[in-house]
């Protein structure tokens, strides 16, 4: 690594967190450090004295199951040079044993920690601290190919000629290990009927997109531009933050070879949850800029109101008030979304051999039903 000399003034939001030194945690104001009533700038030589080329932010909350994997599979790129900040959002499990583990036996690996647990504050921790030429970030439940950080880098210093460039992102991926719910949830959102129009979405050359996933950013653009995460997003806020950045006038590219494998629900409850917090996100997002409202945004909007008419058509039917063929006129859309559901659910076992992934029937409705009510609350309740 090369040494460069170490400074905290950035114009990012300005935070409190904490930073393991020597297995100790230091309080950082970094109000203080701005007004220059701080000491921490001369004691933290010792952890931050050297710039890499990138920074990784990876945001983590009790993620002992996968997180030894994460950051190894970080220590193993081909771009050596590199530090691995690691943003902790007061984890009760042995997530930080395992980090403080890791980080005896590497030094490029810090500790943070993110009192407020969101994830947009936690990336924001992340800017604050990093002096990297580049920024890049991982979600601890996930892991990358030992080729994954030098593919967005030279794809990034090839093409930013090209291109007005504001970022480089990656594609999902499933790992081999994931559970068979999993790997079905990855391929239903790879679909066009499962992926709403989001980075999930298979592609097989380098594009412009609108927003991107595991993305690398140059962060003396993100600086000089002052982007920095929306901490009211609790959900989308990677699409906000690049929004920011399409506003400006820059360009997404989403890179076709640069794999990020992540982890999935493991069950229907958790992944419809998921969902629904989605939705409650893309409100925010759509309610903040208008402009990001695309049609395919609101068709699982508009599958909730048809819901509710197809229950009080049965209710009218049952007390006499409608006929039969009125009532199958009503679940007419019901047919023809079921034989749609049926339909990319077998491509989906054909494509990959197995009986499992028989549940993509209920995934695809859980993808529809859980966004579309999540983004109705957040359009009722504001």
């Amino acid at each position: 690594m090369r040494s460069s000399k170490y400074s905290f003034f950035t114009p990012f939001l300005v935070h409190k967190a904490d930073v393991l030194l020597d297995h100790n945690y230091i309080r950082i104001d970094w109000l203080s450090i701005i007004k220059g009533k701080s000491n921490f700038l001369n004691r933290s030589m010792d952890w931050c004295g050297f710039m890499a080329i990138v920074d990784i932010i990876v945001g983590v909350k009790n993620e002992e199951e996968y997180i030894e994997r994460c950051i190894k599979s970080l220590l193993n790129q081909t771009l050596k040079d590199i530090n691995i900040l690691v943003i902790d959002g007061l984890s009760d499990d042995n997530t930080r044993d395992i980090v403080r583990r890791l980080m005896d036996e590497d030094k490029r690996i810090r500790l943070f920690e993110n009192e407020d647990e969101t994830i947009s504050t936690g990336r924001n921790i992340g800017l604050n601290a990093s002096q990297a030429d580049y920024i890049a970030y991982l979600d601890g439940h996930a892991f990358v190919g030992e080729d994954w950080l030098e593919t967005l880098y030279s794809s990034f210093r090839e093409l930013e000629g090209k291109y007005h460039l504001g970022g480089v992102g990656s594609t999902y991926a499933s790992p081999e290990d994931d559970t068979p719910f999993g790997k079905t949830v990855a391929y239903c959102v790879q679909t066009s009927f499962g992926g709403l129009g989001t980075s999930f979405t298979e592609e097989k050359e380098i594009h412009q997109v609108e927003t991107v996933a595991f993305a690398l950013y140059k962060r003396s653009i993100l600086v000089n531009e002052g982007i920095i995460y929306d901490e009211k997003m609790t959900h989308c806020e990677d699409t906000d933050f690049n929004h920011q950045l399409r506003n400006k006038g820059y360009v997404l590219l989403k890179h076709p070879k640069a794999l990020v494998y992540q982890y999935r629900r493991k069950n229907i409850g958790q992944f419809t949850g998921q969902m629904f917090k989605y939705g409650e996100g893309r409100y925010k997002l759509v309610d903040k800029y208008k402009e990001t409202l695309k049609y395919y945004h609101l068709v699982p909007v508009f599958a909730i109101f048809y819901l509710l008419l197809v229950v009080i058509g049965l209710i009218l039917f049952v007390f006499n008030q409608i006929s039969l063929d009125h009532l199958i006129l009503i679940f007419i859309p019901v047919f023809l979304y079921l034989i749609v559901d049926i339909i990319y659910t077998l491509i989906i076992m054909v494509r990959h051999g197995s009986l499992k992934h028989i549940s993509a029937l209920l995934i695809f409705p859980a993808i529809h039903i859980g966004y579309g009510i999540g983004f109705l609350k957040g359009l009722v309740v504001g």
